[in-house]
């Protein structure tokens, strides 16, 4: 509400002045985009490549934690250590496979940098367009977090903006007014996280057995 207060005022204050604005929905613009539809579907497998190799390794993990519990008994006190320094190694394995696909600096962000970037910076060059032939001052992304109670269609320069960046013969995506951009917070590395907390839970049981102490007779 505060930010919307702010914006009246600025338009207002813009206004006196004879500035001109306008504003673009950029989400709705990039999800008309077919290359960009093309973009998110490639990424989309990709994150499903790099959920099946981690799932591929959590499997295995269980399957060593499970043959270690059966045959724990029959073991050496060197073969426990050397089994458990193993199941450790494939748990750190997964946990730095999750942070290189999906942590702040990993796969996933890059890929996606690579694939949209040159996207975005298509709607920038023909915003910046669109708002120097129309002498516009200013121009709002109605597709970002500015709360917009109001906007009057006249001043809307999404579909000129659309119409730069669609590659030629090309048709524009028309349910984009219903759909939103992926919140790049969701990823597979969810589920995984899931399965590594189940299996910490049975080594932690597992540990509590092995230090429960003999009763004295």
């Amino acid at each position: 509400m505060k930010n919307s207060i702010v914006i009246f005022i600025f338009l207002i204050s813009a206004s006196m002045f004879g500035q001109r604005f306008g504003y673009v929905d950029t989400d709705y613009v990039l999800n008309s985009l077919p290359q960009y539809a093309d973009a998110q579907q490639r990424l989309d497998m990709q994150a499903n490549n790099w959920a099946t190799e981690i799932e591929n390794h959590t499997e295995q993990l269980e399957v060593m934690l499970t043959e270690f519990q059966n045959e724990k008994i029959l073991l050496t006190k060197d073969q426990v250590v050397e089994r458990e320094a193993e199941i450790a190694e494939k748990r750190q394995t997964i946990k730095d496979l999750q942070a290189q696909r999906y942590g702040p600096n990993g796969d996933m962000l890059s890929v996606r940098r690579n694939l949209v970037k040159p996207i975005q910076d298509q709607i920038w060059n023909a915003v910046k367009t669109v708002a120097e032939r129309r002498k516009y001052s200013f121009v709002f992304d109605k597709g970002s977090d500015l709360v917009m109670l109001y906007s009057d269609p006249k001043y809307d320069i999404s579909e000129e903006v659309l119409r730069m960046v669609l590659p030629e013969g090309k048709e524009p995506i028309r349910d984009a007014k219903n759909r939103r951009t992926p919140d790049n917070s969701v990823n597979p590395m969810n589920s995984n996280k899931r399965d590594l907390k189940k299996i910490d839970n049975r080594l932690k049981i597992q540990k509590t057995e092995s230090i429960k102490p003999v009763k004295s007779k």
